[in-house]
């Protein structure tokens, strides 16, 4: 069961779904990661890219983010997270989108981001490739930061030209890695 684990939307329910290539952010990495960041969300912009259920961007939103933007290429995923924005009363973008035309659709826009959520299906190369297009297109606001979960096994030394991996932690066999904006 995922839960909102802090904020105005507190203990609430999400809605999720089983399946092969949705696994939605179990609650003990989700509230490691949001224990590291709960400083910085508050008036932010929020990328929620392969947003799944929507879980990472309606936490955001319930610990105060001014904007969520949430992206997924699935419909059933965006029919989801459009439920679960609606059991919080809020009314937000959900766009159904592969991420490489996100990314250049906020590019045209030239929209800054404060955090982009990555959690894309593990073991398909979509989380390096969305990090290089990130930094190419300079998404980032000059404080802003990509938190990126993947398999423990698809971690290497990942080098990406303007941006700087400053934290890695390991939760089982997931890894959850911490970028920012080299300036």
């Amino acid at each position: 069961m995922l839960r909102v684990i802090a904020g105005k939307y507190k203990g609430l329910s999400l809605k999720s779904f089983e399946l092969e290539n949705i696994r939605p952010t179990i609650d003990r990495v989700k509230e490691a990661i949001f224990s590291k960041i709960q400083f910085l969300i508050k008036d932010d912009v929020v990328l929620d890219l392969f947003a799944g259920t929507g879980n990472y961007g309606i936490e955001c939103l319930s610990r105060g983010a001014k904007e969520v933007i949430f992206v997924d290429v699935n419909k059933n995923s965006v029919k989801l997270i459009n439920q679960n924005l609606k059991k919080c009363g809020e009314n937000r973008e959900v766009l159904n989108l592969d991420f490489k035309n996100a990314l250049l659709k906020f590019k045209k826009e030239n929209k800054k981001f404060d955090i982009i959520f990555l959690d894309p299906p593990f073991k398909k190369g979509f989380g390096e490739e969305a990090l290089q297009i990130i930094a190419e297109f300079n998404l980032l606001s000059d404080d802003g930061i990509v938190v990126y979960e993947h398999a423990c096994e698809e971690h290497k030394d990942i080098i990406i030209e303007n941006l700087n991996e400053f934290d890695l932690k390991k939760y089982g066999t997931i890894n959850v890695s911490f970028f920012e904006r080299i300036n």
